[in-house]
Order: C-alpha cells, then sequence, then structure tokens
C-alpha cells in the first residue's frame, strides 16, 4: 500500500446495518480521518444483493433469513456448520474483488471464517470483540434449551477462543476490565486496544423526539430498561421488585422497551404480582426512539445478572442514561459498578436482590435532590470523559499504526 493511497478497512457484521450504535460511530470515526470503509453485512428484507457506495463508504448487504442466521451463529464450532463456509467464501471474493487492506471483525464466531480466508491471502485481522462471548453462552437461551445445549460445548469454544486470539494481529474490547481477562488466556496486553462504548453526545441528542413517549408518561414516576431480554439481563427482578415499591410510589411505572424470548415470561410475572397496571410492556422500538424514553423516564436502570460475561463489558445504556441526566440504579457488574461509583452517578444493589433494588427506587423517589444531583453528576462525566470523542482516539491510533507498517512493508 503506498503513502498516498487510502488504507482499505474491511468491516464484517453479521447483522442488518443499520441500526447499530458501535459500527455506526466507528465508521464515522475512521471515514473523518481518512480511511476507507467496506462493509460487508446482512439484509433481512431486501430480495437480492444491495451495494450501497458513499463517499469513503461501501456497503454490501447480503440477503438472507433472519432464522437462517440465528441458527448459522449458534451452529458454529459444531458438525453441523454452515456458517463459516458461507462466511468464508463470501469474504475470499470480497477481499479480492475490492482489494482490502486489513479485515476488521465484528464479534468472536466469525473469526473462524476470517483466519481460514486468511491462509490464502496476506492481511491484518482486527478482532473486535464487543462482549464475552464464550462466558456469554451460559446465559443466552438458544445455548441452554434444546437442542442447543447438546450440541453446543463451552469448553471447546473456550479452546478456540484462546486459539483464535493468538491467531488474529490485533484485539479490540470495550472496557478495561476485559484487558485483564485476556490477559489470563496468555493473550499479551500490547495486541489489545479499549474502545469502549461511550455515547456520542452529539449523534445522540440531535434525534428529534416524539412527544408522544414523553407525554404517555409525563404523570408517572418512571423507571427505564432499554435492551434485549434475555436471561442475563434480569428483567424479572425489576417485576419483582415491584410490589414492594408500588406502595411507596404510587405513580410509579416501569417501562420496558425491547423484546426477547423470556418476554412472555416476563409478562406473565407480571400479571401473577398484580402489577399488569405499573408495567408498561413497549415491545421493540428503534434506538431513535430511545433518547425520548430516557426523556421520559426519571431512573435509568441496568438490572443484569452478574457473570464472568457482564463483569467483562459495558453497555451503551449506562452512558446514555448519564448523558441525559438520569439517576442509575444498576447491579454490582464489575465495570457498571466502578464507573457509577466512581462518578457518583446512581445507585448499585446486588444482582438478583430485587428487596435491595426496590429500596434504591424507594430512596431516589423520596429524595429528589439526590435524583437531580447524580444526574448531573453522570452528565458532567460523559462530556468530560466518558465520550466517544475520547475512546474513539485509540481506535485512529490503531489503525494509523497498521498504516504505517503496511507502508513499511
Amino acid at each position: 500500500m503506498g503513502e498516498s493511497v487510502q488504507m482499505k478497512i474491511g468491516m464484517i457484521l453479521d447483522q442488518e446495518f443499520p441500526p447499530d450504535t458501535r459500527v455506526e460511530n466507528e465508521i464515522r470515526s475512521l471515514v473523518k480521518n481518512s480511511f476507507q470503509i467496506h462493509l460487508l453485512c446482512f439484509t433481512y428484507s431486501r430480495p437480492k444483493t444491495e451495494k450501497q457506495t458513499d463517499q469513503n463508504i461501501h456497503i454490501i448487504r447480503i440477503p438472507k433469513p433472519r432464522n437462517w442466521v440465528r441458527k448459522g451463529k449458534a451452529l458454529i464450532n459444531t458438525a453441523f456448520d454452515y456458517y463459516t463456509p458461507f462466511w468464508k467464501k463470501r469474504i475470499q471474493e470480497w477481499i479480492e474483488r475490492y482489494r482490502i487492506d486489513v479485515l476488521h471483525v465484528h464479534d468472536l464466531y466469525l473469526l473462524g471464517a476470517a483466519l481460514k480466508v486468511r491462509k490464502e491471502n496476506q492481511f491484518p485481522i482486527v478482532a473486535d470483540l464487543h462482549e464475552n462471548y464464550v462466558d456469554g453462552l451460559r446465559s443466552y437461551r438458544f445455548a441452554n434449551t434444546f437442542p442447543g445445549k447438546y450440541i453446543i460445548s463451552i469448553p471447546k469454544w473456550r479452546k478456540k477462543e484462546i486459539e483464535w486470539c493468538h491467531q488474529v494481529d490485533y484485539i479490540i474490547t470495550v472496557i478495561e476490565e476485559a484487558v485483564d481477562r485476556y490477559n489470563a488466556l496468555g493473550i499479551p496486553e500490547k495486541k489489545i486496544t479499549v474502545v469502549s462504548n461511550y455515547v456520542d453526545p452529539d449523534q445522540f441528542l440531535q434525534v428529534e423526539e416524539d412527544r408522544s413517549i414523553i407525554d404517555r408518561f409525563k404523570d408517572h414516576f418512571a423507571i427505564l430498561y432499554y435492551g434485549s431480554f434475555d436471561i442475563h439481563r434480569g428483567l424479572g427482578t425489576l417485576i419483582r421488585a415491584m410490589p414492594l415499591i408500588k406502595p411507596q410510589c404510587p405513580h410509579i411505572k416501569l417501562v420496558l422497551v425491547g423484546k426477547g424470548k423470556n418476554f412472555p415470561g416476563l409478562q406473565k410475572l407480571s400479571k401473577k404480582l398484580g402489577m399488569t397496571d405499573s408495567i408498561a410492556f413497549e415491545g421493540y422500538h428503534p434506538p431513535s426512539h430511545l433518547p425520548s424514553y430516557i426523556k421520559a423516564s426519571d431512573i435509568g436502570l441496568i438490572p443484569h445478572i452478574k457473570t464472568i460475561h457482564t463483569d467483562n463489558t459495558i453497555p451503551h445504556k449506562l452512558f446514555q442514561y448519564m448523558l441525559m441526566g438520569k439517576a442509575v440504579v444498576a447491579t454490582n457488574c464489575d465495570p457498571i459498578q466502578r464507573i457509577i461509583n466512581e462518578t457518583g452517578c446512581g445507585l448499585i444493589y446486588p444482582t438478583g436482590d430485587h428487596e435491595k433494588l426496590a429500596q434504591c427506587i424507594i430512596d431516589l423517589y423520596h429524595n429528589k435532590p439526590l435524583q437531580s444531583k447524580m444526574g448531573e453528576r453522570g452528565k458532567k462525566s460523559v462530556l468530560e470523559k466518558y465520550n466517544w470523542e475520547k475512546t474513539s482516539k485509540n481506535l485512529i491510533k490503531l489503525y494509523k499504526g497498521i498504516g504505517k507498517l503496511l507502508n513499511e512493508s
């Protein structure tokens, strides 16, 4: 790659794009710094492959049914894996056609295909590991129900994770705690860059608010959870806390925005506890609605169950709540607890303890000055430290270093 030629970064993502907050932030920052981005991803709604080319952003969307993608991802690293050969073929053709310089792989489970392609082509691989996927398998429903629990092997995945992390050239992780975990697996720290899930204030706050959402909860003390529904999200704890909160906070409304396989079970639990009038199951809403939901709420919730998985990742919603000046109530997952304690932006309760959670909500309900103060601290911390502009400098530094090495070779 010559000195005057733009570096072509090839990103692979096995879902639709947009939306994906992290990937959108990365692409925007890399293009701003004169890198050319090629993205290979899926589309679930279009009948044929779609190409989109803007200045320095080239996207190819492959049409596949959503269930085909979900099953394929679950079957990686098993005897029934059809996903890795599919991705290997598509990546090979794509790299050769567009002369990709660096392959940026989103998530662990696509590394197998990328590394197979690399055997026939020489290019650096950057593994962007959004989460601790292997330990996440202990919580994901598909890996703990029939037939997944009989064919998905966590020890086998652990072995693959170590093997692949040693083989790739660079690793990006989302939080400092994860660096220690990779070090414990024998991965050298010099290979790892932290690019966290911090919020981009300019992008997040420019979304036009939806007054219908804000007005719907204006007469309530609204406590919000926005995100995926799954076992490790700890949403049952929120619902079990409601009968304890309701007598002292008569206008309480638990707002649950999102969907997942445990959605019906959560609705059933709500009905069993007599809380249907105090819980709003909003279903899925696009990310563009999130600022309106946060504005409509008094407290932001992160009830994630503390595990090795959740101790090594960080949710976007923490910084989004903080940016919009909302006090946060969250479990004691290591990174979340560290940041909330450091900034003073909220309260922590022990994972799964619905009584302590209820007391946190009640305390903030009866102490509006403290609630406001926590919101102010959170917003200030995001504007000064926990924002995308700060963490993206690590991403740009990484790619400038790669570019320098490629120019010298």
